[in-house]
């Protein structure tokens, strides 16, 4: 029964796969460039690592650091001020050419120094100089004991070149008054990170803040909160001068330091920092637990793989101006958001790698467009080509036809001509004239296909000349007029004098005979038609009122377009929709403008405009 269950569900699956295979494979140049622009993403994203932060700290600049550390560096001048015993060796300071550790111990001084710390009752007090065997042999009193045994009182522990740990001369009993002091560089000389030591002997920053760092065999980023001087400092000779508020150290971490030349400065991100700003700015990253956190690497190749598929989704669907800006937009949106993440959160989010994976999206894919647009071109080309070869065709067969046909036909009225003359039966006489007319409207079918076809050839153009349009008007109703007469309709004209203008005397007469023409054929016997025109500023005007049937509102523009009569007329009266498209096309030639107005059952009313410079309207 299971079985029975299960084959099918997998020949579903099995179906499935191959649609997607097969959709995956017409489109595979598409989807090979996506993969393209991905892992060249990851690859800037790969490159993207822990040196990146150096920029990121540059770029923000100083931060608020932590109230709670206060730094104290002695300084070799401050030093000789106090130190009288020596001051006639530091006169020669500038000779000197190694000051290590060892030089700035003194008993006395040491002894009065952590004395005036303690009584402001600190939290901790971190000494990062290493005291040890380089300074020999110290006796202590009970009461020296007492200070230098605090513990409050962190003491600097090294190691040698051996790796084995050196330990300070006053080290406690259980050795939970040490620390390493360690700080180790990158290839390149730069301090970017700091690394959990031994457990025997924990990090000076671990023991002075009573907070044990993250696990991390690669190390933990310094979370830099500025350059040098962002934190509270003290010299040497403002404490033993009482030159310090009286609760300067009270309930606050104290870092001292001292100016040595076995290892004078680090060189970090924010520039170069003694080991005691160095190691404050450890302790300011452990208090307030600003350690940078990153998301593992699949997290943000993920994250870029969709960013990628917006970019191509942006690039293949709108305007390259409008993709250019979204892409631009987004680029600088997460740049941003990277930034503001990184100050406010501590959390690490690539910004560069973005703009790279953005920048190939966007070179690969407006190439890919283009060769699409390219190739749909050619297939235009091709098909147009084409389109011109077979509308050459068609106009070439309808005008064989329609010549071969005129011949014939002129031959068959020719005949109904002469029988008309010779026959003398009524009845006979009703069917020749009858065939007379149809043969008429078949002439006229055949010379309006002959004219749209020679205005829509390339190479027709209009014929202007000097003339009046109201003598053009005048003969063209002389033509009409027996027509007009066998449904005794009276055609009425209001033709106002007029000046001269420049118009193709021939196309212009045809736009009034169709429209008197259509006039007549939808006018009802004994009805009325009136032509007017007249002149205004720089136009023109000729209006065809009749007293018709009128159009249909939906008909009153298709009745504009070619082999299209209203929806009503193909059983009422005969013609091949032609008239009014060729009014249009002649006007519109000449620059001027049609209109049509009309009332079902009133009458419609058609007029066109030409303009007064018909030269400039017809070259604009």
């Amino acid at each position: 029964m299971l079985r029975r269950v299960q084959k099918p569900s997998i020949d579903h699956l099995k179906l499935r796969l191959e649609v997607l295979l097969r959709f995956f494979s017409r489109r595979r140049g598409f989807w090979l460039r996506c993969l393209l622009c991905w892992a060249i993403g990851c690859l800037a994203l790969s490159n993207d690592e822990i040196n990146a932060y150096d920029q990121r700290f540059q770029l923000r600049g100083d931060q608020k650091t932590s109230s709670q550390i206060v730094l104290i560096t002695i300084r070799q001048s401050d030093f000789a001020t106090i130190y009288d015993t020596r001051t006639n060796f530091l006169d020669n300071m500038s000779e000197v050419t190694d000051i290590t550790d060892s030089f700035f111990w003194n008993k006395r001084i040491w002894t009065e120094l952590l004395f005036k710390i303690l009584r402001q009752n600190p939290r901790s007090v971190g000494v990062t100089l290493y005291f040890g065997d380089n300074v020999g042999t110290v006796r202590l009193n009970a009461e020296e004991q007492r200070l230098f045994l605090d513990s409050r009182v962190v003491w600097a522990s090294t190691t040698n070149s051996l790796e084995r740990i050196l330990t300070p001369i006053f080290t406690s009993r259980n050795h939970d008054n040490l620390g390493s002091n360690e700080l180790r560089r990158d290839e390149d000389g730069v301090v970017r990170r700091v690394f959990p030591q031994r457990a025997e002997m924990p990090h000076l920053v671990e023991k002075i803040t009573g907070k044990a760092f993250p696990t991390s065999q690669a190390g933990l980023p310094i979370n830099y909160r500025g350059s040098n001087r962002v934190f509270t400092q003290y010299s040497l000779s403002e404490i033993m001068y009482d030159e310090v508020p009286a609760n300067a150290f009270s309930d606050r971490i104290v870092i001292i330091g001292a100016e040595t030349s076995s290892g004078p400065v680090y060189m970090t991100p924010m520039g170069t920092l003694s080991r005691t700003e160095i190691l404050a700015h450890i302790t300011d990253t452990v208090l307030g637990n600003k350690w940078i956190k990153r998301l593992p690497f699949w997290w943000y190749a993920t994250g870029f793989f969709a960013l990628m598929l917006i970019a191509v989704f942006l690039i293949t669907t709108y305007p390259q101006s409008v993709a250019l800006f979204f892409i631009v937009w987004i680029g600088t949106l997460l740049a941003a958001l990277s930034a503001w993440v990184f100050d406010t959160f501590y959390f690490w989010s690539p910004a560069m790698s973005p703009f790279v994976l953005l920048g190939t999206s966007w070179i690969i894919f407006i190439g890919y467009q283009a060769s699409k647009i390219e190739r749909k071109n050619f297939r235009l080309q091709q098909e147009q080509q084409y389109l011109q070869e077979l509308e050459q065709l068609k106009n070439n067969f309808v005008s064989l036809i329609s010549h071969d046909l005129k011949t014939p036909i002129a031959k068959i009225q020719a005949i109904v001509d002469r029988l008309l003359m010779q026959q003398q039966a009524e009845e006979l006489g009703q069917d020749l004239r009858s065939l007379r007319l149809y043969s008429d409207e078949l002439n006229r079918y055949i010379q309006s296909i002959l004219k749209v076809l020679r205005v829509e050839s390339r190479d027709f153009k209009i014929n202007t000349e000097v003339g009046d349009i109201n003598e053009v008007i005048e003969e063209a109703l002389t033509l009409l007029r027996p027509l007009a007469r066998e449904k005794n309709i009276q055609i009425h004209t209001s033709l106002e004098p007029m000046f001269s203008l420049e118009f193709d005397t021939t196309l212009i007469k045809e736009v009034v005979i169709n429209l008197v023409e259509n006039a007549i054929k939808y006018t009802s016997r004994d009805g009325q038609i009136e032509v007017i025109s007249y002149e205004t500023d720089d136009l023109v005007h000729v209006i065809v009122k009749d007293t018709g049937e009128g159009i249909k509102p939906e008909d009153m523009e298709k009745v504009w377009g070619k082999f299209t009569r209203g929806s009503d007329q193909d059983l009422k009266t005969k013609g091949t929709g032609l008239g009014l498209y060729l009014v249009k096309y002649f006007i519109e030639l000449h620059g001027g403008k049609v209109k049509m107005e009309s009332t079902v059952g009133q009458g419609t009313t058609v007029s066109f405009t030409l303009p007064l410079d018909t030269e400039n309207e017809v070259l604009a």
